[in-house]
């Protein structure tokens, strides 16, 4: 006599893990979300901080210093320099009437034009810098420099003393290539022949 199938027979239902037991796959797949939220938290929040410089009124100082004893005008350089810092006053080694010009050249690099009506030893020693030494003369844009270099700065600065009609002394200081130091010269005595007229 053939029996019949039994019925099968009722499963129960599957048990969850309880709490603390989860597979290591589970842990991952947490952090994995979490960390998700929080990258998506951390740049929706993030606001790059750009430094805003106030612009440099080059004219206006330049302007100040011609009334102040030193005449220079607001240079013209070439296309990629970019004015940094002016100021005109007393400067810190032997309070003579400084005019200071900072500009970047086109690579970033430094350069400045510093003008006052009579240099001293000291003053070119504070324009040139500290570890500066005295390096020859060069010829340049119709004047004569005295040629510093500072191994410290990597720096290069030309000093012009005054002479009948050319204006105040220049010192011209750069950091960057041997073509930036003669452009920025340039520069300086076009400013300064400019402003006296010559």
């Amino acid at each position: 006599m053939s029996q019949a199938p039994s019925a099968p027979a009722d499963r129960p239902p599957a048990r969850k893990r309880p709490r603390g037991f989860e597979t290591a796959g589970d842990m991952v797949r947490s952090v994995v979300v979490v960390m998700g939220l929080v990258l998506v938290i951390y740049f929706l929040g993030v606001r790059p901080q750009v430094e805003e410089r106030p612009p440099v009124d080059v004219a206006g100082v330049t302007e100040q210093a011609r009334q102040g004893g030193v005449a220079v005008a607001e240079p013209v350089l070439p296309e990629g320099w970019a004015p940094s810092n002016a100021r005109f006053g007393p400067d810190a080694e032997e309070g003579l009437p400084t005019l200071h010009l900072g500009y970047l050249d086109p690579q970033g690099q430094y350069g400045g034009i510093s003008a006052t009506p009579a240099t001293t030893p000291t003053w070119v020693q504070g324009v040139a810098g500290e570890p500066a030494v005295e390096d020859g003369t060069r010829d340049l844009a119709g004047r004569t420099w005295q040629v510093w270099t500072n191994s410290e700065t990597r720096g290069t600065t030309l000093v012009s003393q005054p002479a009948a009609g050319q204006g105040p002394a220049l010192a011209v200081t750069s950091r960057g290539t041997d073509e930036a130091l003669d452009e920025l010269t340039a520069a300086a005595v076009a400013a300064s022949a400019s402003a006296t007229g010559s």
